[in-house]
């Protein structure tokens, strides 16, 4: 397994610009907190026994040192827990909807979604008809594996090998790849029916890996708040 990555005083200074940016706006005092607790190595590990796979090290030693969710880019990053026995990730709290992760295979790229699609039709006895617009072969998975399970299915298939993990707002959604050569990837999501999975990238047009995408996002709120964060 791979080292730890080192989060020190991260945790501390997402706490810090937060309440700067609260003292800049004049918000009254936040009734949620700005990170959720750290899960300890024996709860990461019964999470990833669950989801039958190894999380990426970088967020496995975020978990752990920094928060199991909590403020992050965009808006909030969802929030790994355990409800009634289970594991899940979680947007605001939302205990109802919970996101668990296929991890039976690597991650889809967009480019090659629909060869995905056509292969899963064939293997199922069927050949592909006419590929939608928005929806790609959603109509040949529901007449190959019924309506309900077939939408199931196709849906799953999309985000298979990667989590839900950041709410940007409006529908649009942050991915971080756990299966597949891309693993430690983050990935943005539009809010269109069938969007692609774009790389997030840095300012010299590497892809993001969690942490690049987090602490870029930190240093740059640290950037705005640097009087308030002067004042603390």
């Amino acid at each position: 397994m791979d080292e730890p990555t080192d989060w020190s005083g991260v945790r501390d200074r997402v706490v810090a610009v937060a309440l700067a940016e609260a003292r800049a706006r004049r918000w009254p005092p936040s009734q949620v907190p700005v990170l959720s607790p750290v899960l300890s190595a024996d709860e990461i590990a019964e999470a990833e026994a669950q989801f039958g796979v190894a999380l990426p090290e970088e967020y496995r030693s975020f978990l752990s040192q920094v928060g199991a969710g909590g403020q992050g880019p965009k808006i909030l990053l969802t929030t790994l827990r355990k409800i009634e026995g289970k594991w899940g990730w979680f947007s605001e709290d939302d205990e109802r909807h919970p996101f668990t992760p296929d991890t039976s295979g690597p991650f889809i790229e967009s480019r090659d979604w629909v060869d995905a699609q056509v292969a899963a039709l064939r293997a199922a006895g069927r050949e592909p008809t006419v590929r939608d617009d928005e929806t790609d072969y959603l109509d040949d998975y529901q007449s190959a594996f019924g309506e309900v399970d077939g939408e199931e299915l196709w849906y799953r298939q999309r985000s298979r090998g990667a989590v839900y993990i950041s709410d940007n707002g409006c529908g649009m959604t942050g991915w971080l790849i756990v299966v597949g050569p891309h693993r430690g990837e983050v990935r943005d999501r539009d809010c269109d029916l069938n969007p692609p999975f774009e790389p997030y990238f840095d300012a010299r047009g590497d892809r993001h890996t969690f942490r690049s995408w987090y602490v870029e996002w930190l240093e740059r709120r640290e950037a705005e708040f640097a009087q308030d964060l002067a004042l603390s």
